[in-house]
């Protein structure tokens, strides 16, 4: 049975990392701007969901910097981003 609360409550989570460790655009303290990445959310669970590594999560991440925002942060952070992400894995019932 799918647990509607639990997966709203890791997309809640999904949303915080991609907003105050992620950031593109530096607008975390910004309260008009919290939906900013949600667009990302979705994709971002689903490949966690799949249980995807640490650098696929990294060149997901890449990706959507390249081809949608045009900005990139440094590797060591991005790597940072997606280790934060994929700790939500047992979370979302992947091991």
């Amino acid at each position: 049975m799918i647990d509607k609360a639990r997966i709203r409550e890791n997309k809640r989570r999904i949303r915080h990392i991609l907003m105050s460790e992620w950031d593109l655009i530096g607008v975390r303290d910004i309260p008009e701007a919290a939906d900013e990445y949600d667009m990302y959310i979705g994709g971002m669970y689903g490949l966690i969901a799949s249980g995807a590594s640490v650098e696929e999560i990294e060149r997901h991440l890449r990706a959507i910097e390249v081809e949608r925002i045009e900005l990139v942060i440094p590797d060591s952070q991005r790597t940072q981003v997606a280790k934060s992400l994929k700790n939500l894995a047992p979370s979302i019932g992947v091991s």
